[in-house]
């Protein structure tokens, strides 16, 4: 694909960006929104049944994304980065606004499956920038990609309270849709990719061959995103009831929504200033630092007394965690052949969704055994700590010049 074109990198990182900023705000615009539209459409009253629903979702959504993403990037080695990101784009637009149709929730939640089984634009931009941008800069670009998930996030918050309340759910889900199609046309237009599939004779004889020939520091890289997962998940349900702890429980709302973007701020922040120095330094020793300090503001959140050292310590914690995330990119960019970069993009995300499915069921457990929403948090500082025993497992592998 666009074989004949010479690529700038630039464009084709300010262009994959903007595609990621439109579909996170899309997803951003409907998803959090959907309790409520289960109770309305399928009026479903119980809070018990409620829930349930939700979970299921949630659960199915996640799994269908966590088994797909491996075999989407195994297809983008051969095929092309590009093809398979517009796949992600046109797919998503098409299939999201099905939610608003669905005749009953079982419809709903086959849907919600198929849309995270044909989704995954994430992985597939960030296997075509490291596939174009040259490798002194991968830290900046998967950096500054990441940046569009924060953008995205508080885009999407608002625009979707503005069409939900003022139009309704359909052109919610509607204006979901058009984003991806936008973010579809943006990338087919002017995002360029130089695909040369790999030799016959070098490509494995199916996906499972593929995977057991990865080295050992491979799947070391791997288990941080699980790792990684886990521990970024853990708390998050549990804001609004931290926030309840702190302050006025009528207020929860309001100051959910101040804490909440007070994170997204510092993630925003974090993907460009870690990105960069990525690539200035060796990813695993910016994840060191990062993920100590990860640890520390999550244990500050859990015994927080007031509003302000909660905000305050939840900015720098997406500040500092957030960086993690480029940086173990980074890491695994440099590991990985790049005929299979596409495979253990793919791969490195699905590990994540395992390290959230997980991070739902520790998380439930420690509710469920302690009746403490503070040690949730404190749980989630240990499993970053926890980080720092693959990132020094991958430390000799650098110091040997494999990169």
């Amino acid at each position: 694909m666009d074989q004949a074109r010479p690529i700038n990198w630039k464009r084709n990182l300010i262009c994959a960006w903007i595609g990621q900023l439109l579909c996170i705000a899309g997803s951003s615009a409907i998803l959090p929104f959907m309790p409520l539209f289960i109770r309305e459409k399928y009026h479903v009253t119980d809070d018990k049944e409620l829930g349930m629903w939700v979970a299921a979702m949630s659960f199915f959504g996640l799994c269908s994304y966590c088994f797909s993403t491996p075999v989407w990037g195994w297809l983008a080695d051969r095929y092309g980065r590009k093809l398979m990101l517009l796949r992600a784009y046109y797919a998503s637009a098409l299939l999201f606004p099905l939610l608003c149709f669905a005749p009953d929730l079982i419809w709903l939640v086959v849907i919600r499956f198929a849309v995270s089984a044909f989704s995954g634009t994430g992985t597939a931009a960030q296997a075509l920038i490291v596939s174009t941008t040259p490798e002194e800069h991968h830290g900046l670009a998967l950096g500054t990609l990441s940046t569009a998930i924060w953008s995205g996030n508080m885009i999407g918050f608002l625009s979707g309270a503005f069409l939900v309340d003022a139009l309704g759910y359909f052109w919610g889900f509607m204006g979901c849709g058009a984003m991806y199609l936008i973010g579809g046309i943006v990338t087919h237009i002017w995002v360029r990719e130089n695909f040369v599939p790999a030799p016959e004779k070098s490509e494995k004889a199916s996906l499972i061959g593929g995977l057991k020939s990865y080295p050992a520091v491979i799947w070391t890289i791997l288990i941080l995103f699980v790792v990684m997962g886990l521990a970024r998940r853990l708390d998050e349900p549990y804001v609004p009831m931290l926030v309840c702890l702190v302050t006025r429980p009528e207020k929860a709302v309001f100051y959910t929504g101040m804490i909440s973007l007070a994170a997204a701020a510092g993630g925003l922040l974090s993907g460009i200033v870690i990105g960069k120095l990525s690539d200035r330094f060796s990813p695993a020793l910016i994840a060191i630092p990062a993920a100590v300090l990860a640890a520390v503001t999550a244990v500050l959140q859990g015994t927080a007394q007031s509003l302000w050292m909660f905000g305050g310590m939840r900015f720098f914690h997406y500040f500092t965690a957030g960086g993690l995330d480029p940086a173990f990119q980074t890491l695994l960019s440099r590991f990985s052949p790049e005929e299979k970069r596409g495979t253990l993009f793919g791969l490195a995300y699905s590990m994540r969704m395992v390290g959230i499915l997980l991070a739902a069921v520790v998380s439930g457990g420690i509710i469920g055994l302690t009746g403490s929403i503070r040690l949730v948090f404190i749980a989630a500082g240990i499993l970053f700590l926890l980080l720092l025993i693959p990132v020094f497992k991958v430390l000799p592998d650098i110091r040997n010049g494999r990169k």
